[in-house]
């Protein structure tokens, strides 16, 4: 298939975006711009350093419009001409300490781009204004020629003022993320010998008793151990709808009690908990750049280099052409004009908040490639038990094949057996034997094999049998087969095996899940054809297709026959999605260029999967598709308009047509395009309207995907 091969970067200090790599040199804290830096030391300092700060930044915009007060009184002649070496001297005194107090962050980027042998927007608007500055200085003191010390302060002003805006553009993805850790309580009431008392989170630990009274907030991953109530989880599924909850049930943290008291034991706290995890998961993701990011950095890293000789060139041209102040003025405006940064943050931020967006709605994505290939995904396998299915199998009947057993042993030895598995169908088997209340066997030497079945030694009523289970024909070499029976079309199955023969087989049925029909219709609607890969038995699989109106069917498929039809696939060029279950379908999720994982939602790190949905619900599958596309789409349009604007703007600055305060602000402009058009992402609806008009595409049983399976 295609491995995801990327480079983690660091992130930005202030904003949480990815930083090149290359930037990372051993620097305490990282910032992607300088407008992130300087808004770093304004928020994140001691009162008196941050009034410290917000003071240079004031007395230098200050000093700054003074400047271009007395700069407009020399451009429209309404000095003597006596006097203009006196208001030129003026300007030369106001002028020097605003630069002193405004480009000092601009020159610190500059020298650290320089040390990373590398140029950006810092570099350009530092040699820009310090060029201006230095001819204007020049100028003055030689009592003959033009000065621009307006052009030279107010250009930092105007690239400040558009990169505080910028970056507090940029901060909106990592808001997001943070909002969630706000979902956490401060404190929670802690149960101990018989007495409560209100304890702050960080002082929990796993096993501690948490009384949580109504309308508050969880503060611990755990279980029920006393009480009913219900849960407002939609800050993890998306799912407005509270879920009731029993003793026994798990609970998350950040979510919100409603009518009852609950007591609940703590599994996970601190940095161990869920809410955590996925912040953490999802800032890991943004450093994992896409193919279109590193396509932008590489860009980015040859772009001001060409800006800079573009600059040169434009002033010996105009030098040659006898026109050299018109040459300088339009070499600084070629140095403001053209705008790198738009460049740099077409393709992150949006990736960043795409990612955000979906986990706001219970979904985790991890990295920015992954949501890039989904969008390309042209053919979607979908796994049943557990995932077109609800998860919760009952058993029908147990079909006693052998008359030296009864019921209550064959449970009893399969349930002691299956508690060393995840698979759906074991815990079905887990939960029966419970609630006969029959003691499970003790179980050793247990042996899994995945998509199989698993076997081992179980002690029951002091007798030790060898026991399989597993599905049809899986059995110890030289089993034996007692018994047939016919079975209903969907059903699943389970054999149980006793010393090398089949004494009963386990009858257990799954309904589908209310919201399957809409997420395959919603597929089908985006032009992606679907169809079911299941381990189950051919008949039940067939049924539950049949149901869902899905055409091609490939079952039973063991998990090395489903990544072989994965691969089949790619090799003849799509882009293959796989939905399945996060743990036991982990081996073809890994297979497939997207793996899209369901599971409870309680144990990320367990999870496979490129795509994880805590919500586990399945109709935000086509959600998540529609994302994706969004992203690329304005993606593509930053990047189109990033090269458009760069083209023109340059070749205007070239022909002395932009004077560079106009450069400046048409610079800040276009920044501010390019992060207005990337934030329509963070407002991406919760539902999106399926009902276009592409024909459904469902895979036709005579062009098969894969090979029968055998």
């Amino acid at each position: 298939m295609h491995p995801t091969t990327s480079t983690l970067t660091a992130t930005c200090a202030h904003c949480g975006l990815p930083v090149p790599s290359r930037l990372a040199r051993g620097a305490a804290a990282l910032y992607c711009c300088s407008a992130c830096r300087l808004v770093a030391r304004i928020i994140g300092t001691e009162r008196g350093e941050q009034n410290g700060h917000l003071l240079r930044l004031g007395l230098g915009s200050l000093l700054a419009m003074n400047v271009m007060m007395v700069s407009l009184l020399l451009y429209t002649d309404s000095v003597a001409p006596h006097l203009v070496p006196t208001f030129r001297l003026i300007l030369f005194c106001l002028a020097t300490p605003a630069l002193a107090v405004l480009l000092p962050p601009f020159l610190a980027g500059a020298q650290r781009e320089l040390a990373s042998h590398r140029m950006s927007l810092d570099a350009l608007i530092a040699l820009g204004s310090l060029s201006a500055y230095g001819v204007s200085a020049f100028t003055t003191l030689k009592g003959s020629g033009e000065v621009y010390f307006d052009t030279a302060t107010m250009l930092p002003v105007l690239v400040t003022a558009g990169k505080l805006l910028e970056s507090t553009a940029k901060a909106k993805a990592s808001d997001l993320l943070t909002g969630m850790l706000s979902l956490l309580p401060t404190s929670a009431l802690r149960v101990s010998c018989s007495s409560v008392c209100e304890v702050s989170i960080a002082e929990l630990q796993p096993g501690d008793l948490i009384r949580i009274r109504p309308g508050e907030r969880v503060a611990v991953d755990g279980r029920i151990m006393e009480g009913m109530s219900t849960l407002e989880e939609a800050a993890f599924t998306g799912e407005f709808l509270p879920r009731v909850c029993r003793p026994g049930d798990s609970v998350i943290a950040g979510t919100v009690n409603g009518i009852g008291t609950l007591l609940v034991q703590a599994e996970r706290t601190g940095d161990d908990l869920l809410l955590r995890g996925i912040v953490s998961l999802i800032q890991e993701a943004w450093s994992q750049p896409s193919r279109a990011q590193r396509l932008a950095e590489r860009s980015a890293g040859w772009f001001t280099p060409v800006i800079l000789g573009i600059a040169f060139a434009t002033f010996f041209g105009w030098h040659l052409a006898g026109y050299s102040s018109r040459g300088l003025l339009s070499a600084l405006s070629v140095l403001v004009v053209a705008c790198p940064c738009t460049v740099g943050i077409a393709t992150p931020l949006a990736t960043a908040l795409a990612m955000a967006r979906a986990a706001r709605a219970g979904i985790v994505v991890r990295g920015g490639a992954v949501l890039e290939r989904l969008a390309a995904v042209n053919l979607f396998f979908f796994d049943k038990t557990g995932t077109l299915t609800t998860g919760q199998p009952v058993l029908r009947e147990v079909r006693v094949l052998s008359g030296e057993v009864d019921e209550g042993e064959i449970l009893a030895r399969v349930a002691g057996l299956e508690t060393a598995s995840e698979h759906l169908l074991a815990r079905a088997l887990v939960r029966e034997a419970r609630g006969r209340q029959l003691p499970p066997a003790v179980a050793s030497f247990v042996e899994v094999v995945p998509g199989c079945g698993l076997s081992g030694l179980t002690t029951y009523q002091q007798i030790v049998k060898q026991v399989t289970v597993g599905s049809p024909g899986f059995l110890v070499p030289g089993a034996e087969v007692a018994g047939d029976a016919s079975l209903p079309d969907a059903a699943s199955v389970v054999d149980v095996a006793f010393d090398a023969l089949l004494v009963a087989r386990l009858v257990l049925q799954d309904a589908l899940r209310p919201e399957a029909v809409a997420c395959l219709a919603g597929l089908q609607t985006l032009g992606i054809p679907v169809a079911l890969l299941s381990g189950d038995r051919a008949p039940a699989a067939t049924a539950a297709a049949a149901e869902l109106g899905i055409s091609r069917v490939e079952a039973p498929c063991t998990p090395h026959q489903k990544i072989a039809a994965l691969a089949k696939e790619a090799a003849s060029g799509r882009v293959v999605a796989m939905v399945g279950d996060g743990i036991n379908d982990a081996p073809a999720l890994a297979a497939a260029d997207v793996g899209i994982a369901f599971g409870s939602g309680t144990d990320l790190a367990r999870l496979a999967g490129k795509v994880v949905m805590l919500s586990d619900r399945l109709d935000q599958v086509p959600w998540l598709v529609h994302l994706s596309r969004a992203t690329g789409r304005i993606v593509r349009q930053n990047l189109g308009w990033s090269f458009l604007y760069n083209t023109l703007a340059v070749a205007a600055a070239v022909a002395g047509a932009l004077h560079p305060l106009l450069a400046a602000v048409a610079m800040v402009l276009s920044s501010l395009t390019v992060l207005g058009n990337s934030l329509r992402i963070s407002r991406f609806p919760d539902r999106v309207d399926q009902t276009a008009t592409v024909q459904p595409q469902l895979v036709s049983p005579a062009q098969p995907l894969v090979s029968p399976a055998s």
